[in-house]
């Protein structure tokens, strides 16, 4: 006869959470940009704009000389969490305070940290408050044009379930347009019926005159960037002076961009002629099933064929051909980006305050909360 024996089980817990942070220049990057981008292959959202070559670009372009920091939470030595951030000192409506800001500005699409999915990634949030809580230097924790729900405003909510005061000002939603994969559908876009029709005419107008050809560039060919930039100086940001030729750190940031991300295997710059004629463009990244324009061109002299509808037109189609599920109109809802979608997607940004200055800079700044509004309305690099 064989007696069982109930042996008491050993409960096994997984490893702690451990939270690290690395100071220094913008080479620190590049210490950890393979785990980076492995951390961004398994993340809940897998954006061009949170990966470790974007952000060397802005701070090398921007912020050459930024102290840079980076937040790792890991469990087991694989990474969970990565917040990238610079530290500087700061004015926030008017009260100096010491800073640790997200490493973008206007011109840099979108911000958020990187997370993995999973229990891990919902742990490594928490624990990477814990870490800031106790981490000294700084008054102010700001992070800005992060999407909803994003890792960074979970972030945030950790702090104010602690205790903290924190700010969530909403900016102008991101435009989107859903790719539909029936040619129907597609034929169906823009949404706008009036511009669908001036589409329609403008192609056969544009018939009359020559041959229209659409063509994507997927290498960071020096020469064709070029013609790009000088078609978008040509116009009303030319005039402006906003245009990527007429700032030359917007020049480095995007060309360095352009040699990324064609390494990478997601740049791809979209251009529409007339015999030759350059008439649209557009700088994208076609990334994890997704195609973004951070730059836009169109050529003023053929303003009444809309040649920035009809590259759009030719960009979506290129994208149902892909395989590509969806189109992100970098930027905030203008009239002319909602002419193609009714879906736009939350921008927020996010302040956190602390310790005595950061008090006061909060009961400044929610006493003069249009003025704070107004620190994101210019369009010129920090």
């Amino acid at each position: 006869m064989v007696t069982a024996i109930n042996n008491p089980t050993t409960e096994v817990y997984p490893p702690a959470m451990i939270v690290t942070s690395s100071r220094g220049g913008v080479e620190i990057l590049d210490e950890v940009a393979e785990e980076w981008r492995g951390l961004c292959a398994e993340a809940t959202d897998d954006q061009p704009f949170y990966r470790p070559e974007w952000i060397r670009a802005h701070i090398r372009a921007f912020i050459p000389e930024a102290r840079v920091v980076l937040i790792m939470a890991r469990r087991g030595g694989r990474l969970c969490l990565l917040l990238p951030l610079v530290e500087e000192t700061a004015t926030f409506s008017g009260i100096p305070a010491r800073r640790l800001r997200a490493p973008v500005n206007c011109f840099a699409g979108r911000f958020d940290a990187v997370r993995r999915a999973g229990a891990d990634g919902e742990a490594a949030i928490k624990a990477t408050w814990d870490y800031l809580e106790g981490l000294g230097g700084w008054d102010l924790l700001q992070f800005r044009d992060t999407p909803g729900n994003s890792t960074a405003g979970r972030v945030v909510a950790a702090a104010k379930a602690r205790g903290f005061r924190s700010l969530k000002l909403a900016d102008n939603p991101n435009p989107y347009v859903p790719v539909p994969s029936d040619p129907e559908l597609l034929q169906k876009l823009p949404l706008n019926a009036r511009l669908r029709t001036k589409l329609r005419q403008a192609r056969r107008q544009l018939a009359e005159l020559g041959r229209l050809n659409f063509y994507r560039i997927e290498t960071a060919d020096h020469d064709v960037i070029e013609r790009f930039y000088q078609l978008e100086a040509s116009g009303w940001k030319g005039r402006e002076g906003s245009a990527t030729l007429c700032i030359p750190k917007l020049r480095q940031f995007f060309d360095e961009i352009a040699e990324s991300a064609a390494r990478f295997g997601y740049f791809s710059l979209y251009m529409l002629e007339l015999n030759g004629q350059l008439l649209a463009g557009h700088f994208a990244l076609t990334y994890q099933g997704r195609c973004y324009s951070p730059i836009v061109a169109f050529n003023e002299d053929f303003r009444q064929f809309a040649p920035g509808h009809l590259i759009v037109s030719e960009i979506l189609q290129d994208c149902a051909a892909r395989g590509i599920y969806g189109y992100d109109i970098t930027g905030q809802n203008q009239e002319w980006k909602m002419k193609w979608t009714n879906e736009a997607h939350p921008v927020n940004h996010h302040f956190v305050f602390r310790g005595p200055l950061g008090a006061l800079a909060y009961a400044v700044g929610t006493g003069l909360k249009p003025i704070v509004n107004r620190l994101f309305a210019g369009r010129q690099p920090e």
